[in-house]
């Protein structure tokens, strides 16, 4: 039963568990059954904790707002919880004030760990309730983050090169200091009910926001004449928000559906739940590093893998589609972890069938975090959300490279909109490699005629690639149109994703060997949370596996692409 999908087999389980327990006979109730049979259940009772939660005593209820253009794209009828308005910006100051007012008392110290948000969350309730608080970051937090911690009261530690780092120092000041209690992001029970509080007020609130809505076009109803929500769309990351939410919804409207969302690379739930057990992964994701954890808690897992209906997988461009999608709803600008949700409702319900009238249902969707939003990143956000949004692809071209030709290409595509061309001349060649942009045209509303653009340029002698999904080429190569060395013996091409800190390219370079030559050398800044390197380096054939361990210990992302098409075929 391990291999079948969570989703299967958790009731499987479940099924199984309650044929096995022994049936009792009926009996009369009696005064003090509720609280016996309470007592004797292990787990919370998450609809009490969140319903008698202090999270109230700091925050107010946040609203949900109808996604006009949302709603009008999906054919259904979208809201957006705003978690985003909340202190610290972040859903993760309800969990934090409830467990830190619950567990502590008034004077208490406490260390705990973050990359940002989560440490905002923890210095704001901490600051609500005059305790005093330590935030342990790691070296690659971007010094706005610390800044906005330190800016709430709170003492920022900075240790090491990594969220493990950070999490193992934490541990070691509360041990080492008696009067310093230990606070874990996700796994406490009062941080879950505290995040659950969110699934209460959207059952409150959805029936009168789809009573709003009589008669507007796409609004849909049951049988008996009533309004329901069909599906929650929850970021998962550490996943108490998840779990959560699903605790709270499945007990009071089981009907609801409550889906998961993660980003591709960063999928430590889906990947957990599949396999049936936590897994624990060596660093989160920089770009959604907001929802990314090493390692999932045992409780927030039992509850995702008993409630949990689904999980999306998103990608990076897809997350950036999302982050649009809600400034051009409510003007408001979530951090790329706070749009997860985003990308994965509007990935989910596009894929699914209309019903009877048209719509295809009603959905709330969190829009989890602004906390870390820097405004460098908006540059990248901006480049990469029509792509996310199917609306644009990245072609490699290779064509005779005569008079006119570009003219000719850019007739052979309409009446798509070319948004971007590549190309420098390249004396002693008869061909020219171009990178072009175009997006899709009115007529395709759903999906991007790839082979159509193909096919129009086919008869000028182009030989087309969609590279779209290359992230190399996305990120690098198209930026590169010009020099063409040819084939160079020995040269290794490697792309390179490492935190923005300090001396952190430099540390690449000064590891080069001085038989080692520099061949190419691209890189970009992405908002202050994550270099992107391409390097070419030509090495001595008996020197290959000395700089690929000097790479690898440099303790960077890394991919090889050397025998990348787009570097062999687009690039020499």
């Amino acid at each position: 039963m391990s291999g079948l999908p969570y989703r299967i087999r958790a009731p499987l389980a479940k099924l199984k568990e309650r044929k096995k327990t022994p049936q009792e006979a009926a009996k009369e109730a009696t005064l003090g059954d509720g609280e016996k049979l309470e007592s004797e259940n292990a787990n919370p009772d998450y609809v009490r904790l969140a319903l008698t939660s202090r999270v109230y005593d700091m925050v107010q209820e946040t609203p949900i707002q109808h996604a006009s253009g949302l709603s009008h794209r999906l054919q259904a009828q979208v809201f957006l919880k705003r978690e985003d308005l909340l202190p610290s910006f972040s859903f993760k100051v309800r969990g934090a004030y409830n467990m830190l007012a619950h567990r502590t008392s008034p004077g208490a110290k406490f260390v705990t760990y973050s990359v940002g948000s989560q440490g905002h969350s923890m210095a704001s309730a901490a600051a609500a309730l005059g305790m005093d608080a330590t935030v342990v970051m790691p070296e690659r937090t971007p010094i706005k983050r610390r800044q906005a911690i330190e800016r709430q009261g709170a003492k920022v530690i900075i240790h090491g090169k990594g969220l493990t780092d950070a999490k193992d120092e934490a541990i070691r000041l509360a041990e080492q200091d008696g009067s310093l209690t230990l606070v874990q992001p996700h796994e406490d029970s009062y941080v879950i009910a505290g995040q659950a509080t969110a699934g209460l007020e959207v059952v409150r609130q959805i029936g009168p926001a789809l009573e709003s809505l009589e008669g507007s076009p796409g609004s849909t109803t049951t049988k008996d004449g009533s309004r329901e929500l069909d599906a929650i769309f929850v970021t998962a990351g550490g996943s108490s928000l998840l779990a959560g939410i699903a605790a709270v919804v499945k007990a009071i409207a089981p009907r609801v559906k409550v889906i998961g969302v993660e980003a591709e690379g960063a999928d430590l739930l889906h990947r957990s739940l599949l396999t049936g057990y936590t897994l624990s992964q060596s660093e989160p994701d920089a770009f959604v590093d907001g929802a990314s954890v090493t390692q999932l808690g045992a409780e927030v897992f039992r509850l995702c893998n008993e409630l949990v209906d689904d999980v999306v997988l998103v990608s990076q461009d897809e997350i950036c589609a999302g982050v649009r999608d809600t400034f051009e709803d409510t003007r408001a600008m979530l951090e790329p972890a706070g749009a997860i949700a985003v990308a994965g409702l509007k990935k989910y319900v596009d894929s699914l069938p209309a019903r009877e009238g048209g719509s295809k249902g009603n959905f709330v969707v969190i829009s989890s975090d602004a906390s870390n939003i820097e405004f460098d990143i908006l540059r990248f956000i901006a480049e990469r959300a029509h792509i996310g949004e199917q609306k644009e692809k990245v072609f490699a071209l290779r064509m005779p490279d005569r008079s006119g030709m570009f003219r000719d290409m850019y007739n052979a595509v309409q009446p798509r909109l070319v948004t971007e061309f590549v190309y420098r001349h390249s004396p002693g060649h008869n061909d020219a490699l171009v990178y072009m942009a175009i997006e899709r045209a009115e007529y395709e509303q759903r999906d991007y005629d790839v082979q159509g653009v193909i096919d129009a340029l086919s008869p000028l002698g182009v030989l087309a690639k969609d590279v779209t999904g290359d992230e190399m080429a996305k990120t690098h190569a198209r930026y590169l149109g010009g020099g063409r060395p040819g084939e160079l013996p020995g040269e290794r091409l490697i792309r390179f994703e490492f935190p923005e800190t300090p001396g952190a390219l430099a540390k690449f370079l000064n590891s080069l060997e001085p038989k080692w030559y520099l061949t190419l050398l691209h890189y970009r800044n992405h908002g202050g949370q994550v270099g992107k390197v391409l390097a070419g380096v030509q090495v001595p054939e008996d020197q290959q596996e000395k700089f690929l361990s000097v790479v690898e210990g440099l303790e960077y992302t890394f991919f090889d692409e050397t025998d990348n098409p787009v570097f062999t075929d687009f690039m020499r």
